[in-house]
C-alpha cells in the first residue's frame, strides 16, 4: 500500500533530493494533478492516477507508470488517498 503524506512534506523530501527543482514550481505541478484526479481523471488503462507519479510524467496509474502491480514504501499524497477510500 501506499504511504500517505502531505504535499507540504512530499516537495520538501522532492526538492531536497533534486536540488536544481523549485519548491513553488513541483507543489504548484502536484496540485495540478491533484485537481485533475479529485476531479476523476484516470489512467489511460481505467485506473486512478498516481498523483506523485503523474506530476513527473503524465496522467497514469502506479503500474503504468512503473510496471509494478503494487506500490512498497510509494508515497502517495494523503488527499487523495481519502478521496479513493471514500469511493470505496
Amino acid at each position: 500500500m501506499f504511504e500517505p503524506i502531505s504535499i507540504k512534506e512530499y516537495v520538501e523530501l522532492f526538492v531536497r533530493d533534486n536540488p536544481s527543482e523549485k519548491k513553488q514550481v513541483v507543489e504548484e505541478r502536484l496540485r495540478d494533478i491533484l485537481h485533475a484526479a479529485l476531479s476523476g481523471t484516470k489512467c489511460a488503462c481505467g485506473n486512478p492516477i498516481w498523483v506523485i507519479g503523474a506530476a513527473e510524467v503524465g496522467l497514469s496509474c502506479f503500474t503504468c507508470i512503473t510496471g509494478g502491480t503494487m506500490p512498497e514504501e510509494d508515497f502517495e499524497i494523503e488527499e487523495h488517498l481519502n478521496y479513493l477510500q471514500k469511493l470505496t
